[in-house]
């Protein structure tokens, strides 16, 4: 048993602790409260004495690309960003030779040692999750699925192969995305959320991400046929719906299974209602949506309304960093208004459920696998997490299902 003093504890669900502790026994969370409560329970026991930080829950990445981590600072975006996806795809096959293996390892540890403690990754061909499955993270690796088509047994094979060869653990679950409306058809979507609900499976997409997308549904096809036809996922069967992104995703007969929607940056107040009464979370990637130039988010909306809105990164291809914490901070200076404690819930429970990892994560509570983090604090004035998002101090501990994977002195 191990048992983690801090300055300040914060579970997440509940205020922060002054003087708190947490106990760790076997990857599972004992206690958490005041020192001295936790010390005459579960003592004696060994002591990591963390001193002027705050513990808090591991932060979760829920949508992001980790095989792209060799793209940073590579493909500029011009405005078009059919453009910018024919530009990653030419420099990912000129980066061929590159070892997976190395990219993934070093984006998980940069990822650790940012105070992420679990990712959702999309990896085209699903090639990254045996990278994955060796690395101390908690992961959700999503099988990438496309196809503009009518022939249904090429993508039904592919699916049915991840998820034959994919070996979950306590650390590693298979997700299913159709990649996008642009990219998967209609009946691509209704397969896969029938796999998901067969094999109880989560669900991510891209949607209404680009005014490129709403164009396409809404008939200006050619410019994505051009692309589709290049990457051989298209073949003239598909009839654009003439209608909205959020619209045509809502309209599908995808057997009530809930969608973890990344970006969802282009969203009417009539749609904005009808998502509210659906099960689906929506994933807000707030510096990669700074990077395209996209009108402001309507994330705060979303929320309002009750719709479980999460973050993350996107892939280093149009982020600076893998952090969820540069993520917070930088609503943080752009908001500064926005309520912290919910701010943490979008880091870690919100996204914890949208993920299917709420029975495992999310806030330190007895029973909950012991992903937690350490920052240091630098202005004891003020609460924790303010301290926390006005400094630009990082983690100095990281502990994955009670395992420590990062810790330095300072």
């Amino acid at each position: 048993m191990i048992i983690l003093r801090a300055r300040v504890v914060l579970p997440g669900d509940s205020p922060e602790i002054d003087g708190g502790a947490v106990a760790v026994d076997k990857g599972i969370i004992l206690g958490c409260g005041p020192a001295g409560e936790i010390l005459d329970h579960f003592g004696p026991a060994e002591q990591i004495d963390l001193g002027q930080c705050a513990l808090l829950p591991g932060l979760i990445n829920a949508h992001t690309h980790l095989e792209l981590s060799c793209l940073k600072g590579k493909i500029p975006y011009q405005g078009d960003f059919i453009d910018w996806i024919c530009g990653v795809t030419s420099f990912r096959r000129l980066q061929a030779d590159v070892s997976l293996d190395e990219v993934i390892s070093s984006a998980c540890r940069e990822s650790l040692e940012s105070g992420v403690t679990t990712v959702g990754d999309v990896c085209f061909r699903h090639r990254a999750w045996p990278s994955l499955a060796g690395e101390p993270i908690r992961k959700t690796c999503f099988a990438e699925v496309f196809g503009m088509t009518a022939d249904l047994d090429r993508p039904r094979q592919y699916l049915d192969k991840c998820i034959k060869e994919t070996k979950p653990d306590s650390l590693l679950r298979l997700g299913l995305s159709p990649h996008a409306p642009y990219t998967a058809g209609p009946d691509i979507y209704r397969m896969t959320a029938q796999l998901a609900a067969q094999h109880g499976l989560v669900l991510t997409t891209h949607l209404a991400e680009t005014t490129a997308e709403r164009d396409f549904l809404m008939g200006e096809v050619a410019p994505w046929r051009e692309y589709l036809r290049q990457v051989h996922h298209w073949d003239d069967s598909f009839i654009p719906p003439r209608t909205t992104p959020v619209e045509y995703f809502l309209s599908l007969d995808l057997a009530k299974q809930p969608f973890l929607l990344a970006h969802v940056n282009y969203i009417s107040e009539e749609e904005l209602e009808k998502l509210s009464r659906s099960n689906h979370s929506v994933v807000y990637c707030p510096r990669s949506h700074h990077f395209f130039g996209h009108p402001q988010h309507p994330w705060r909306k979303m929320l309002s309304k009750g719709i479980n809105v999460c973050l993350g990164t996107d892939s280093l291809a149009s982020n600076e960093s893998l952090s969820i914490l540069d993520e917070m901070r930088w609503i943080y200076r752009n908001f500064p208004d926005f309520p912290l404690n919910i701010l943490q819930r979008m880091a870690t429970i919100n996204a914890a459920a949208a993920l299917g990892w709420d029975g495992k994560i999310g806030v330190l509570q007895a029973g909950k696998d012991a992903d937690i983090i350490a920052i240091p604090l630098t202005d004891l004035r003020l609460s924790a997490l303010a301290d926390i998002m006005q400094s630009a101090a990082k983690p100095i501990f990281t502990m994955v299902q009670g395992k420590i994977v990062h810790k330095i002195s300072w």
